[in-house]
């Protein structure tokens, strides 16, 4: 009997954390995002009412990476200089979380097409 009643709390526990776990996934926030010109600047403005973490990346050129929290009514674009014209992709997350996927080229087809949720992010990434 003991070892059954053993058996069940750590079936709860582990229940209890997978639970927990998947609780702490968040979808992501592109529906915050509208692409497009202001005057001569590309870019977005976070149109939600909570701060949006941005990874955004040229696919032509070096394919480096920005990352920047966007307040709430806040613009986001990249450098003039960068170039576009190789396409671009970019995913949007609460702040605090990143995406569950590797943002790199070798992932462009799932995060071109949404294909992510988002994750707590951790500190040390």
């Amino acid at each position: 009997m003991t070892a059954r009643r053993g058996l069940l709390a750590c079936a709860l526990v582990l229940l209890a954390a997978s639970d927990a776990a998947a609780q702490q996934v968040k979808a992501h926030m592109e529906a915050c995002t509208e692409w497009g010109r202001a005057g001569s600047a590309f870019g977005t403005h976070n149109s939600c009412d909570r701060p949006v973490s941005i990874l955004f990346m040229a696919l032509g050129g070096d394919q480096h990476v920005v990352e920047r929290n966007v307040p709430p009514g806040a613009w986001f674009g990249p450098d003039a200089a960068t170039d576009l014209s190789g396409g671009w992709m970019f995913t949007a997350c609460p702040a605090g979380y990143a995406p569950n996927i590797r943002f790199a080229v070798e992932n462009k087809t799932a995060i071109l097409n949404s294909l992510y949720n988002c994750l707590p992010a951790r500190p040390d990434v």
